[in-house]
């Protein structure tokens, strides 16, 4: 279960991308985790500036495989001093390595808090341990 930080800030919210496994959000909330995907929302066809726009209006942070689309779009919000809630970015990991990616999300869940994640740009791959 969730660990609440010092801060008292509440926990990351999640909003998966349109590429990022469903079954990702079904694990994660049956854990105790706040997780919404792309489908849910209705907006499974939607830009990625779309995206992104919608995971900052709901306070989500939005976890991603596609990093040079994201990390460009950090970029340009932090450029005109607009906030997200939070970039997450992985490489795509296959079916095999479904649990390494639900392990990595974990550990950044229980690690960070959405104070910590908000405005930045997050590689996954810091969560290997």
């Amino acid at each position: 279960m969730p660990q609440i930080t010092d801060s008292g800030h509440l926990f990351i919210r999640l909003y998966l991308d349109r590429h990022v496994k469903p079954q990702l959000a079904v694990d994660l909330r049956g854990r105790g985790y706040d997780v919404l995907t792309t489908q849910e929302a209705g907006l499974d066809t939607a830009t990625d500036e779309d995206q992104l726009v919608f995971a900052s209006r709901e306070n989500r942070a939005i976890l991603t495989f596609d990093i040079s689309h994201f990390a460009n779009l950090h970029r340009q919000w932090t450029e005109a001093d607009r906030r997200h809630a939070g970039i997450v970015v992985s490489k795509q990991l296959g079916s095999r390595e479904y649990g390494v990616l639900l392990s990595r999300v974990r550990r950044m869940l229980d690690r960070l808090s959405a104070d910590e994640v908000r405005g930045a740009l997050v590689p996954l791959e810091q969560f290997k341990r």
